[in-house]
């Protein structure tokens, strides 16, 4: 839908719950100063940049946002935004390496369950006074728009662990977002598997493995790119 000149009034959500059992695996890319299960608290620029949804000045909360597969968390965190002008002699979208620098994929686990706010349908986005998928589907240049309209659902639903939606890249997979205080949260914790740096050798070759089917791989490096002396 359009954004509109202003948001619902308050109490017009009725938004439907989904509810994912503890023990479900979920993978995440993330800053190697984060550990696996770390929330992130850091406020988003209310107008610029940023995440799809996420906590602004006005809305102090902490975010993790994961996927139930590798392939979409990648696709989520690397690709989002990435055309197909440029393109390598093999026809493949080149993602640039500063995006994998000092990133990992981790694995965790959720440690309850939790109840988020489904967004994965017509009938779920209209309990929350959306006529179509605009707040799961926009492009980045709307994420000022839709972090707001995040911050009134979780005032309208004030149960939600988190929000799920169906990934715009990698659909029709799931993605999610969970939440916590600005402290972090307990929701997830990790499942003993090692984080996998993605800008190594090995790392490199897992991402390219994964996004092969989304016409996607790392640019080649330069000659003095120090992540070729890494193995």
């Amino acid at each position: 839908m359009p954004r509109g000149a202003q948001l619902p009034e308050k109490g017009l959500a009725k938004a439907r719950p989904a509810t994912w059992k503890a023990g479900t695996v979920l993978y995440r890319v993330h800053h190697a100063k984060w550990d696996p299960d770390a929330f992130n608290p850091e406020p988003q620029d209310p107008h610029f940049g940023g995440y799809r949804f996420g906590p602004t000045r006005k809305d102090s909360y902490s975010t993790l946002f994961a996927a139930p597969l590798q392939a979409t968390a990648l696709n989520e965190t690397l690709v989002r935004g990435l055309s197909f002008a440029g393109l390598d002699d093999a026809g493949r979208r080149l993602l640039p390496r500063k995006e994998v620098e000092g990133r990992l994929l981790s694995q965790v686990e959720l440690t309850r369950d939790v109840r988020l706010v489904s967004l994965m349908s017509a009938p779920d986005m209209a309990a929350v006074a959306q006529t179509d998928m605009w707040l799961s589907s926009s492009d980045a240049t709307e994420y000022a728009f839709t972090r707001r309209w995040g911050d009134w659902l979780r005032s309208e639903a004030d149960w939600a662990d988190g929000f799920v939606w169906r990934s715009r890249f990698d659909s029709p997979r799931t993605a999610l977002v969970l939440f916590g205080s600005p402290e972090g949260s307990d929701l997830v914790g990790p499942t003993g598997h090692p984080s996998a740096p993605l800008d190594d050798k090995p790392g490199i070759r897992r991402v390219n493995r994964l996004l092969a089917r989304y016409r996607a791989v790392i640019a080649p490096p330069s000659d003095d790119d120090p992540v070729m002396t890494r193995s």
